[in-house]
């Protein structure tokens, strides 16, 4: 695959949308540490079942997790691993930036 084939920045979009919304990305970090059912997983991100469903529907078409079912649960895991470290390299970005933005305003309060 080459940078020349679109495939890949409409793979890349369709993955960054799924993970766009922040109860997705708490989603996420509470399937680090491996496969969660539902039940336990939506008192956690603070939704209702049915909520956590449609959130984890949008994960699921982005083939970021997969499920398993025993009896009337449902489990959920991530698929690979590696989005943890993509995760993880925007966070680090992310807190670059807040960092900066914060050394910015502290600036313009001392210049006052």
């Amino acid at each position: 695959m080459t940078l020349s084939d679109d495939r890949i920045y409409q793979l890349h979009a369709a993955v960054c949308r799924a993970m766009g919304h922040p109860a997705r990305m708490k989603v996420l970090d509470l399937l680090r540490d491996g496969e969660e059912c539902v039940c336990r997983l939506a008192p956690q991100v603070g939704v209702s079942e049915s909520n956590l469903s449609q959130l984890l529907a949008a994960l699921r078409r982005a083939g970021l997790v997969q499920t398993r079912r025993e009896g009337h649960s449902v489990y959920y895991r991530v698929r690979d691993k590696r989005i943890f470290r993509a995760i993880d390299y925007m966070r680090a970005f992310l807190a670059g930036q807040l960092a900066a933005a914060d050394s910015l305003a502290l600036q313009l309060q001392t210049s006052r």
